[in-house]
């Protein structure tokens, strides 16, 4: 049998963006003194961070999904919680579907990480008063799960990619026999 369990702090090191690498160096730190809630809530941001991050960088190459999504984020202004929240809301259906920077499998953890966040964030209101307190394992499966899906990538071109190949499958010249391919 193999174990391998991550180390925090090689993890760490391989995120590529600085911004997100503060925050999971935060969150590793909240981790280690068992402020666990505080762990998730930073991870979760890390996460978002990274995706606008990845979204701007795909804009920069020219990747229009990224470049119509990038138009959509410079609209919102700083005092319009409300616009923030709904993309918040979407982020990880435009990481996954929109841009295919993680897997539908990816980002139902992630999703499960968003919960998860939300709960820790806000006020729950049990019968007896308790809020969630998560434990140590689940908060480090989160900032193990977040880096590995997603902060220690680059981000690819991988909707544009396959939009073209099926573009040009379905392009009006692309034989359909399987003897003309090799016709000129």
């Amino acid at each position: 049998m193999k174990l391998h369990l991550t180390n925090l702090d090689e993890l760490r090191q391989k995120v590529r963006s600085p911004h997100s690498r503060n925050y999971i160096n935060e969150s590793v730190a909240a981790y280690r003194v068992g402020a666990y809630r505080a762990s998730l809530i930073t991870t979760w941001v890390a996460v978002c961070v990274d995706i606008i991050e990845k979204i701007r960088e795909l804009s920069l190459s020219e990747d229009p999904a990224a470049k119509k999504i990038e138009g959509e984020l410079n609209k919102i202004q700083p005092d319009d919680p409300a616009r923030m929240l709904r993309f918040e809301r979407e982020i990880l259906n435009v990481a996954c579907d929109k841009l295919q920077l993680i897997s539908t499998i990816e980002k139902s953890h992630l999703e499960r990480l968003r919960e998860d966040r939300n709960i820790c964030a806000h006020p729950t209101f049990s019968d007896d008063g308790s809020q969630f307190s998560p434990p140590a394992e689940l908060a480090l499966s989160y900032i193990v799960q977040a880096s590995n899906y997603l902060l220690v990538h680059s981000p690819v071109k991988g909707k544009v990619i396959v939009d073209r190949l099926y573009d040009l499958i379905n392009y009006p010249s692309f034989p359909e026999d399987e003897e003309k391919i090799f016709e000129l």
